[in-house]
Protein backbone atom coordinates (compact mmCIF):
# COMPACT_ATOMS: atom_id res chain seq x y z
CA UNK A 1 0.00 0.00 0.00
CA UNK A 2 1.39 3.26 -0.49
CA UNK A 3 1.32 5.70 1.24
CA UNK A 4 -0.78 8.20 -0.92
CA UNK A 5 -3.68 5.64 -0.87
CA UNK A 6 -3.04 5.19 2.97
CA UNK A 7 -3.52 8.53 3.48
CA UNK A 8 -6.49 8.60 1.71
CA UNK A 9 -7.67 5.54 2.87
CA UNK A 10 -7.44 7.11 6.22
CA UNK A 11 -9.48 10.36 5.30
CA UNK A 12 -12.32 8.18 3.68
CA UNK A 13 -12.64 6.42 6.97
CA UNK A 14 -12.90 9.84 9.27
CA UNK A 15 -15.38 11.39 7.02
CA UNK A 16 -17.50 8.04 7.08
CA UNK A 17 -16.98 7.91 10.60
CA UNK A 18 -19.98 10.69 11.19
CA UNK A 19 -18.86 12.34 13.68
CA UNK A 20 -18.82 16.25 13.62
CA UNK A 21 -15.90 18.50 14.84
CA UNK A 22 -18.98 19.54 17.86
CA UNK A 23 -19.38 15.79 18.79
CA UNK A 24 -15.46 15.53 18.99
CA UNK A 25 -15.29 18.41 21.25
CA UNK A 26 -17.56 17.48 23.43
CA UNK A 27 -16.13 14.08 23.87
CA UNK A 28 -12.39 15.06 24.37
CA UNK A 29 -13.94 17.44 27.07
CA UNK A 30 -15.91 14.89 28.70
CA UNK A 31 -12.63 12.74 28.73
CA UNK A 32 -10.57 15.44 29.97
CA UNK A 33 -12.82 16.09 32.95
CA UNK A 34 -13.64 12.67 34.39
CA UNK A 35 -11.81 12.46 37.51
CA UNK A 36 -9.17 9.45 36.91
CA UNK A 37 -7.89 10.88 34.03
CA UNK A 38 -7.49 14.45 35.60
CA UNK A 39 -5.84 12.44 38.68
CA UNK A 40 -3.35 10.43 36.41
CA UNK A 41 -2.12 13.72 34.62
CA UNK A 42 -1.21 15.70 38.44
CA UNK A 43 0.25 12.43 38.98
CA UNK A 44 3.90 12.93 39.51
CA UNK A 45 3.86 8.62 39.00
CA UNK A 46 2.49 8.83 35.80
CA UNK A 47 3.08 10.27 32.46
CA UNK A 48 0.50 10.05 29.15
CA UNK A 49 1.35 8.98 25.78
CA UNK A 50 -0.71 9.51 22.44
CA UNK A 51 -3.02 6.54 21.49
CA UNK A 52 -1.22 5.09 18.11
CA UNK A 53 1.20 7.41 18.33
CA UNK A 54 3.66 4.65 17.50
CA UNK A 55 1.62 4.05 13.81
CA UNK A 56 2.36 5.45 10.58
CA UNK A 57 -0.60 6.32 8.57
CA UNK A 58 -0.60 3.12 7.01
CA UNK A 59 -0.60 1.82 10.02
CA UNK A 60 -3.77 3.79 11.10
CA UNK A 61 -5.50 3.30 7.85
CA UNK A 62 -5.78 -0.48 8.52
CA UNK A 63 -5.55 -0.36 12.80
CA UNK A 64 -9.22 -1.49 13.78
CA UNK A 65 -9.18 0.42 17.20
CA UNK A 66 -6.98 3.50 15.47
CA UNK A 67 -9.89 4.19 12.37
CA UNK A 68 -12.34 1.04 11.40
CA UNK A 69 -14.02 1.48 14.99
CA UNK A 70 -13.66 5.21 15.11
CA UNK A 71 -16.71 7.18 15.07
CA UNK A 72 -19.90 8.54 16.35
CA UNK A 73 -21.65 6.29 18.24
CA UNK A 74 -18.27 3.65 18.28
CA UNK A 75 -15.21 5.38 19.95
CA UNK A 76 -15.45 8.59 19.17
CA UNK A 77 -11.86 10.11 20.34
CA UNK A 78 -8.82 8.15 20.86
CA UNK A 79 -8.14 6.84 24.28
CA UNK A 80 -6.06 8.62 26.83
CA UNK A 81 -3.24 6.25 27.80
CA UNK A 82 -1.00 6.69 30.95
CA UNK A 83 1.80 4.54 31.84
CA UNK A 84 3.75 4.12 34.91
CA UNK A 85 7.46 5.04 35.17
CA UNK A 86 8.04 1.55 34.97
CA UNK A 87 5.98 1.00 32.22
CA UNK A 88 4.39 -2.01 33.78
CA UNK A 89 0.99 -0.42 34.68
CA UNK A 90 -1.08 1.22 31.83
CA UNK A 91 -4.16 2.90 32.22
CA UNK A 92 -6.82 4.83 29.43
CA UNK A 93 -9.90 6.34 29.27
CA UNK A 94 -12.42 5.65 26.26
CA UNK A 95 -15.90 5.90 25.69
CA UNK A 96 -18.18 3.18 24.10
CA UNK A 97 -20.95 4.28 21.75
CA UNK A 98 -24.15 2.82 21.68
CA UNK A 99 -23.45 0.85 17.60
CA UNK A 100 -21.06 -1.28 19.87
CA UNK A 101 -23.51 -3.76 20.99
CA UNK A 102 -24.07 -7.50 20.94
CA UNK A 103 -27.59 -7.37 22.83
CA UNK A 104 -29.45 -4.08 22.96
CA UNK A 105 -27.04 -1.58 24.79
CA UNK A 106 -25.17 -4.12 25.84
CA UNK A 107 -21.31 -3.93 24.52
CA UNK A 108 -20.10 -6.80 22.40
CA UNK A 109 -18.38 -9.06 24.38
CA UNK A 110 -15.87 -9.57 21.11
CA UNK A 111 -15.64 -5.77 21.52
CA UNK A 112 -14.49 -5.82 25.23
CA UNK A 113 -11.99 -8.86 24.44
CA UNK A 114 -10.66 -6.24 21.17
CA UNK A 115 -10.45 -3.58 24.17
CA UNK A 116 -8.48 -6.01 27.12
CA UNK A 117 -6.80 -7.04 23.87
CA UNK A 118 -4.74 -3.79 23.16
CA UNK A 119 -4.47 -2.72 26.43
CA UNK A 120 -2.76 -6.17 27.54
CA UNK A 121 -0.44 -5.36 24.52
CA UNK A 122 0.29 -1.76 25.70
CA UNK A 123 1.49 -3.41 28.69
CA UNK A 124 3.15 -6.42 27.42
CA UNK A 125 5.34 -4.29 24.90
CA UNK A 126 7.75 -2.64 26.73
CA UNK A 127 8.53 -5.97 28.85
CA UNK A 128 9.21 -7.84 25.30
CA UNK A 129 12.61 -7.80 22.77
CA UNK A 130 11.96 -5.52 20.44
CA UNK A 131 9.12 -3.95 21.98
CA UNK A 132 7.09 -6.50 20.25
CA UNK A 133 5.00 -9.59 20.74
CA UNK A 134 2.11 -11.37 19.30
CA UNK A 135 -0.78 -12.76 21.56
CA UNK A 136 -0.23 -16.36 22.20
CA UNK A 137 -3.39 -16.81 24.33
CA UNK A 138 -6.63 -14.78 26.25
CA UNK A 139 -8.59 -15.58 29.11
CA UNK A 140 -11.49 -13.42 30.04
CA UNK A 141 -14.30 -13.25 32.32
CA UNK A 142 -17.17 -11.16 31.82
CA UNK A 143 -18.33 -10.11 35.49
CA UNK A 144 -20.78 -7.52 34.36
CA UNK A 145 -22.91 -6.57 31.41
CA UNK A 146 -21.33 -3.45 30.33
CA UNK A 147 -24.07 -1.23 29.01
CA UNK A 148 -23.19 1.49 25.77
CA UNK A 149 -23.02 5.50 25.68
CA UNK A 150 -20.41 5.70 28.02
CA UNK A 151 -16.79 6.04 29.48
CA UNK A 152 -14.77 2.72 30.82
CA UNK A 153 -11.37 2.73 31.88
CA UNK A 154 -9.31 0.02 31.19
CA UNK A 155 -5.94 -0.98 32.95
CA UNK A 156 -3.34 -3.02 32.52
CA UNK A 157 -0.34 -4.80 34.95
CA UNK A 158 2.64 -7.04 33.97
CA UNK A 159 2.71 -9.60 36.18
CA UNK A 160 6.20 -11.38 34.60
CA UNK A 161 8.56 -11.16 31.73
CA UNK A 162 10.69 -14.01 31.24
CA UNK A 163 12.74 -13.78 27.77
CA UNK A 164 10.50 -13.59 24.93
CA UNK A 165 7.64 -14.04 26.87
CA UNK A 166 5.47 -11.62 28.49
CA UNK A 167 2.59 -12.79 31.24
CA UNK A 168 -0.24 -9.77 31.71
CA UNK A 169 -3.24 -8.89 33.14
CA UNK A 170 -5.83 -6.29 32.50
CA UNK A 171 -9.97 -5.21 33.27
CA UNK A 172 -12.42 -2.68 32.30
CA UNK A 173 -13.68 -0.76 34.87
CA UNK A 174 -16.36 1.99 35.90
CA UNK A 175 -14.52 5.28 35.93
CA UNK A 176 -14.92 5.55 39.39
CA UNK A 177 -13.55 1.92 40.07
CA UNK A 178 -16.22 0.57 41.90
CA UNK A 179 -17.68 -1.72 38.93
CA UNK A 180 -15.41 -4.17 37.28
CA UNK A 181 -17.16 -5.52 33.75
CA UNK A 182 -14.41 -7.49 32.32
CA UNK A 183 -11.02 -9.16 33.08
CA UNK A 184 -8.24 -10.77 31.07
CA UNK A 185 -5.01 -12.57 31.35
CA UNK A 186 -2.84 -13.42 28.68
CA UNK A 187 0.60 -14.68 27.21
CA UNK A 188 2.51 -12.35 24.89
CA UNK A 189 5.03 -13.82 22.77
CA UNK A 190 8.02 -11.88 20.59
CA UNK A 191 9.31 -13.34 17.67
CA UNK A 192 12.39 -15.27 17.45
CA UNK A 193 13.50 -12.57 14.65
CA UNK A 194 12.29 -8.64 14.31
CA UNK A 195 9.86 -8.33 11.90
CA UNK A 196 10.95 -5.73 8.72
CA UNK A 197 8.95 -2.64 9.44
CA UNK A 198 7.52 -3.49 12.71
Amino acid sequence: MSAQHATELYDQKQALTGASDEHFTVAKAEQDALAVVKAARESPDYFEIEAYGQLNIKGKAQSLTASTLRGKDKIIVPPVLFYNKEQSEVMAAVHLGKDLCGHPSVVHGGMQATLLDEILACVAMPALPNKIGFTANLNIDYRKPLMADQWVILRGQLDRAEGRKAYVKAWIESPDGKTVYSEATSLYIAPKTPIPGA
